[in-house]
């Protein structure tokens, strides 16, 4: 085992504290977590990721391994159930330890503070020179006696009220200690720092450094369509390779105002999309000018799904300008096939024009058409303000439009969380919250949409409301595709029912990472595009969901969404596409699943052309539900609304799985019974009164528990109708 070789200068504050590390390797002996110097993990990940230019390019690979080995070893010594896999665990991590000590120790830009005799020292004074606006010291503070440890400290100084540059750093009050000190926002020039440092138990100790930072260079950057060739809002990255953090772009939006300190609070959008789409984006409106520090920059652009990502590295001096202009190039045009993609749910308050602006420069810089802006509220208040609803407060510039919709009843622990869209006014009654079909009912008649959100993860226990009110055909659409998760469990349960639902999709930003991550597209045709056209083909279910691959999908002439009706059995001809981006999502795969099931696929082989095509003929049997679906190598996928094939007479049910669907929906009915009985009964105790959620739910219980009853009376008559069929499928009664 590879042993720690401290400075004779040091020796007598390590010395000690390694000799401990390694007895516990040699014995086992690990009791705590992570048995290594505190602080050790974090000040190694930062410099790694950050400050690796302190130490020089040639020592940022192996300080990527020691972050690495130490993270890893902690993971691993958690985990641990026996002395050997703990001894190896603490072994790992101890060798990373003494690695990072010896490159501590050796880094050129060290600065000692001595704080053990009458009169503190530090050396060198400086001025020490940072690569940039942002930049770091690095400190071996020793303060007598033995023990080892490390911290890592971030100084703004954008941030600090008044004029002061006072950057505090808190260090332990015996040993050997190693502190980073990032510096951001540091001013170009020279400038004079304070440096205290603060012990527990003893005054803080202060000292004067100077560091100063070179010119900066300019960058002028433009994004033009590719489509007309004028220049359009887009997202926006500009990495600085130097500490590996993205800027804010001069013209950046700052959305945090909008968003009620909720989710990501950021106009800094990192999608939840693979690779180098994952990083921090910015909204741009347009061109823009600004200085940025020397050295080597990253620029990112991306303009939506349709689009391909741009990553072009530059490098800028001091003094120098530099103008780039990026053309995304369009990889597929879905307009031009009919289909136009919207985004069901979308979080920003929009109360003013600028409001609205801002909002539709971001939903233009990712390509979305049509984006469903959605007050949020729970049974306390509300959020996401809106400053109209109906047609009058739809924001539209050309072909794109932000149109009012809400996220309302939302109950977290109870039954989940519904979304409309195409409301002319917000619906919401807090005296009668869970009775979501009141809902649903009021926004119909408003000519609106309903459906139900986070149905790919099932969270909030949404199933137990979709029981109710899926069945009663009081639900037009399901989230199924977000944050880049396709899920189908629950959506394939009911269709497996014979229930239609429409499969939508949307980002839920601020939690979720930009709009349109994941979209629906909506097929109008020959149509021209506006709000209507699309909100009544996605009435239809003529829909589709991605984030990634596009689909085409047609039994005989049928689009997603369709019913097909038939007389008796016969074959029916599927046609079917996958395909997607060429620059990053080969190969491409392709399936066709009936009732949930898989009944052909295939999968693109050439890479350079991610595209797949089925052609082939199936019966049509008793009746079925036929969707596509494709996945894409990068982790994108896609999904679209079911084709109806209905035989007359019958329902279009999984019908040799309908006892398993059933005692689901009644799992789902029970587990309402039994959250209305315990609240009723904390409520009697008198234990609910600062608990308002489930206040109402116990004094809204009759009311819930008459709609359960409606819905297993529902489920007893499909049983009498599965008894019906029997005959016709040939099947024996029971």
């Amino acid at each position: 085992m590879k042993t720690c070789h401290p400075t004779l200068n040091h020796m007598k504050f390590l010395f000690v504290p390694m000799m401990v590390l390694l007895n516990l390797v040699l014995a086992g002996a690990a009791e705590t977590p992570t048995p290594w110097p505190p602080g050790a993990a974090d000040f190694a990940a930062r410099i790694a990721r950050n400050y690796w230019y302190l130490f020089g390019e040639e020592k940022r690979a192996d300080l990527d391994t020691i972050n690495r080995d130490l993270r890893q070893a902690a993971q691993q010594l958690g985990k641990a159930d026996n002395d050997q896999a703990r001894r190896a665990a603490t072994g790992r991590g101890t060798t990373a330890v003494c690695r990072l000590l010896e490159h501590v120790q050796a880094c050129p830009g060290l600065i000692r503070v001595d704080l053990t005799g009458s009169h503190p020292r530090i050396t060198p004074t400086g001025p020490f020179a940072m690569p940039g606006d942002t930049g770091a010291l690095i400190f071996q503070v020793l303060s007598g006696d033995q023990g080892l440890s490390y911290s890592t400290t971030v100084f703004d100084l954008s941030l600090p009220p008044g004029e002061s540059s006072l950057a505090t750093l808190d260090v332990s009050a015996n040993g050997t200690n190693y502190a980073v000190l990032g510096l951001e926002h540091l001013p170009f020039g020279r400038t004079t720092l304070g440096i205290e440092f603060r012990r527990s138990g003893q005054p803080p100790i202060r000292f004067a450094l100077d560091v100063t930072t070179p010119p900066p260079g300019h960058l002028k950057l433009t994004v033009l369509s590719d489509d007309t060739g004028r220049p359009v809002p887009a997202m926006v990255r500009l990495l600085w390779r130097t500490d590996g953090v993205s800027r804010q772009p001069g013209n950046g939006i700052e959305f945090a105002p909008q968003f009620d300190k909720q989710g990501k609070a950021s106009g800094a959008r990192n999608a939840n999309l693979p690779g180098p789409l994952a990083d921090s984006f910015w909204c741009v409106p347009g061109p823009f000018d600004m200085a940025l520090a020397p050295g080597k920059w990253q620029i990112g652009v991306r303009r939506g799904v349709e689009h391909q990502a741009v990553f072009e590295d530059i490098t800028i001096a001091s003094g120098q300008t530099i103008a780039r202009t990026f053309r995304p190039h369009r990889w597929v045009d879905m307009r031009k096939r009919g289909w136009w993609s919207g985004d069901d749910h979308v979080h920003c308050r929009i109360l003013s024009d600028e409001d609205a602006r801002h909002l539709m420069h971001w939903v233009q810089a990712e390509d979305v058409h049509l984006a469903n802006i959605v007050k949020m509220g729970d049974i306390y208040r509300t959020y996401f303000e809106q400053r109209g609803f109906g047609p009058t407060y739809r924001f539209v510039d050309g072909e794109f439009v932000l149109t009012p919709g809400q996220e309302c009843p939302r109950t977290h622990d109870q039954i989940g969380h519904t979304l409309a869209m195409n409301i002319t006014s917000m619906v919401r009654d807090t005296e009668r919250y869970f009775l979501y079909d009141e809902v649903f009912d009021a926004v119909h008649a408003q000519g609106g949409l309903t459906g139900y959100a986070h149905v790919n993860s099932g969270i909030f226990h949404v199933h137990r409301d979709m029981s109710l009110n899926v069945p009663r055909e009081k639900v037009d659409f399901v989230e199924i595709l977000q944050f880049n998760q396709l899920g189908t469990d629950l959506y394939y349960e009911f269709l497996n029912l014979g229930c239609k639902l429409t499969a939508s999709s949307g980002s839920d930003v601020p939690w979720g990472g930009t709009i349109g991550e994941g979209r629906a597209y909506a097929y109008l045709g020959k149509k021209p595009f506006s709000a209507d056209a699309w909100f009544e083909a996605f009435r239809r279910g003529h829909t589709f969901t991605t984030s990634g691959p596009m689909l085409d999908f047609r039994v005989d002439n049928a689009l997603p969404g369709d019913e097909l009706r038939l007389k008796s059995d016969r074959r029916l001809r599927i046609r079917a596409r996958a395909w997607g981006d060429p620059k990053r999502m080969a190969p491409v795969r392709l399936e066709i699943v009936r009732h949930g099931e898989v009944i052909r696929s295939a999968e693109s082989d050439n890479p350079e052309r991610p595209e797949v095509v089925l052609d082939f003929t199936v019966d049509s049997g008793y009746g079925c539900w036929l969707a596509a679906r494709a996945r894409a190598v990068d982790g994108t996928s896609a999904h679209t609304t079911p084709v109806y094939v209905v035989r007359e007479g019958l329902r279009f049910w999984k019908f040799d799985e309908l006892e398993p669907l059933l005692e689901k929906r009644e799992s789902s009915l029970g587990q309402i019974e039994q959250i209305v009985a315990e609240a009723r009964r904390d409520n009697a105790e008198g234990k609910l009164e600062q608990d308002r959620c489930r206040k109402q739910l116990a004094l809204q219980g009759d009311l819930l528990l008459d709609r359960v009853a409606q819905a297993r009376k529902l489920y007893q008559d499909l049983h009498r109708v599965a008894d019906a069929e029997r005959a016709e499928r040939g099947v024996p009664r029971r």
